[in-house]
């Protein structure tokens, strides 16, 4: 479950977002309306729409930045549920632009992302999961390519008699067949996941 901290954006031009310590949209507009004589309705709306994805985009912010996870539904529930779902939207934004393949522990930070996403959202739980099984394919076809590479190597060094700490200590990260073979990889599941993306953001 994720847990909130207090975020807002006043109409107060010296009031700061408790988020991010930045003039909201919103402020920024009201500075400009004093010096133009005042906004349109829809100038306002806009303003006020950009106010709340702010919020939305500095829970998502701190969330990520957070290794307690601050509960961001419960943040959520605060607002009314026009302003609610601008939010929403624009933390689930915020969650899914980040994610792609990398390290292992980058693997697992994204797990957790793709759960949050399916708990901001249920309806979107299906392309969360299918995202998270995407992940799983990767760390398992990724984990088969380095264990084949290092034993193509050790053979190698066995053949050429050498044993001991250079055997234990092959690099396989420094490794241009290694990267090649990572980055062709990634390149083939590229296109699944930016679908996925799209299809959780849309």
């Amino acid at each position: 479950m994720l847990r909130p901290d207090k975020a807002g954006a006043g109409n107060d031009v010296t009031k700061r977002t408790r988020m991010g310590e930045l003039k909201s949209a919103w402020e920024i507009a009201q500075e400009r309306a004093k010096r133009l004589g005042g906004l349109s309705a829809e100038e306002k709306e806009e303003q006020e729409r950009q106010g709340y994805r702010q919020i939305g985009q500095a829970l998502a912010q701190k969330w990520m930045d957070n290794p307690r996870r601050p509960d961001v539904t419960a943040e959520l529930s605060k607002h009314e549920e026009k302003e609610r779902e601008i939010i929403r939207q624009a933390i689930i934004e915020q969650l899914v632009e980040p994610i792609g393949f990398a390290d292992a522990q980058t693997i697992d930070n994204m797990k957790l992302v793709i759960q949050a996403i399916s708990s901001l959202k249920p309806e979107l739980q299906p392309r969360a999961e299918e995202m998270g099984q995407l992940m799983q394919e990767y760390e398992a076809t990724e984990q088969k390519i380095r264990q084949e590479l290092e034993g193509s190597y050790r053979a190698t060094l066995h053949q050429l008699r050498i044993s001991g700490t250079a055997v234990d200590a092959i690099n396989i990260e420094s490794n241009p067949q290694w990267q090649s073979a990572r980055q062709g990889l990634v390149e083939s599941l590229a296109p699944r996941l930016n679908a996925l993306k799209q299809a959780l953001v849309s």
